[in-house]
């Protein structure tokens, strides 16, 4: 695999839906359609990191696996532009996953099977969530959970792949800090003394992401990056 390609591991890949996706709601698969084309025109490597359109996004699931079965059960983002956190324009939503929650994820995130008996289905939420993200980038801590659930789901529901980029969280700390041993949300938000409101809940957990881009945002533009692709060519050479 190339360097580029390595680099690019957040995935821009090709979309394709079927239309005979079944028990499919017909204005939600459109929806999903239409985020190809309204990806085409990706400038976000050369947009200026003040300026950066972002959404962070956090899942809570079944477990780590969904190629056997787990599922999504929790969505929660926050927008963010440059290094400011756009607190009113935050989503959150649960997610009906059609199974029972074991126990250990009832305790770990405090949502129980009865409390999603009424919530959207992963078509509805999905299509709930893109028609929030619309065009940004997205930004998760540790990202290919969230990005194995995306595909995942959206792959089970129409037959669609994710064409979002998906950058992670790391990209920023390892600017800092090459030898970052812990990299855990609690660890470093410990280490900014940043406090997490409920742990394990989506919302609250990618609110605390942003809260940690922003402050690594802001020291990548103080040594000089001006957009993504810097840092990607930075990374790059350190490879």
């Amino acid at each position: 695999m190339s360097l580029w390609n390595r680099l690019f591991s957040d995935l821009r890949l090709p979309y394709s839906l079927s239309s005979s996706v079944t028990g499919s709601d017909p204005g939600q698969l459109a929806f999903l359609r239409a985020m190809k084309k309204d990806l085409q025109q990706d400038r976000v490597l050369e947009s200026p990191l003040e300026s950066l359109e972002v959404v962070v996004v956090d899942l809570e699931t079944t477990g780590f696996f969904p190629q056997k079965g787990d599922e999504i059960i929790s969505i929660g983002a926050v927008a963010m532009r440059g290094t400011t956190i756009l607190e009113a324009e935050r989503f959150e939503t649960l997610v009906n996953p059609q199974r029972t929650v074991p126990p250990e994820i009832e305790a770990l995130t405090g949502i129980r099977t009865e409390d999603l008996r009424d919530a959207p289905a992963l078509l509805a939420a999905l299509s709930r969530f893109f028609s929030f993200v619309a065009g940004r980038t997205l930004v998760a801590h540790h990202s290919r959970h969230e990005r194995d659930f995306l595909q995942a789901g959206l792959w089970k529901t129409s037959r669609s792949k994710l064409t979002h980029r998906l950058l992670d969280t790391t990209l920023l700390f390892r600017l800092e800090d090459r030898t970052l041993e812990n990299a855990s949300l609690e660890a470093l938000c410990e280490r900014h003394n940043l406090p997490i409101e409920k742990r394990h809940d989506a919302y609250h957990d990618a609110l605390a992401a942003a809260k940690l881009w922003s402050i690594y945002l802001e020291r990548a533009m103080a040594k000089g990056f001006r957009d993504l692709l810097m840092i990607y060519e930075y990374i790059g050479r350190r490879l």
